[in-house]
């Protein structure tokens, strides 16, 4: 997968990994199971914000405006999972599935 070189989607997987540790830390009453959530969750906001910069500053030869205006809509009305989609369809430059 060509994802994997690009750190915005690194960071988005980390902290959906990070979240469910948390989950089954708080589950087994960890004392500081919350702070890892607090983690989990402030990479995810991260990877949020980074991910509806990529779509907005995308070059015009990369999106079309209405594959843009998609992506924008899907990304911040599904905050983490659409970024995900985001970077799953889109893997290459000039290729993307809409």
């Amino acid at each position: 997968m060509k994802n994997l070189k690009k750190p915005s989607f690194i960071i988005g997987l980390i902290s959906l990994v990070v979240c469910s540790i948390a989950l089954l830390l708080m589950a087994n009453d960890y004392p500081n199971g919350m702070w890892v959530m607090y983690a989990g969750l402030a990479m995810g906001i991260i990877y949020w914000i980074w991910t509806i910069i990529e779509v907005s500053t995308a070059g015009n030869d990369e999106l079309k405006k209405y594959q843009k205006s998609f992506w924008l809509i899907l990304v911040i009305c599904i905050p983490v999972f659409g970024s995900l989609l985001y970077h799953f369809a889109h893997q290459r430059r000039r290729k993307i599935a809409t």
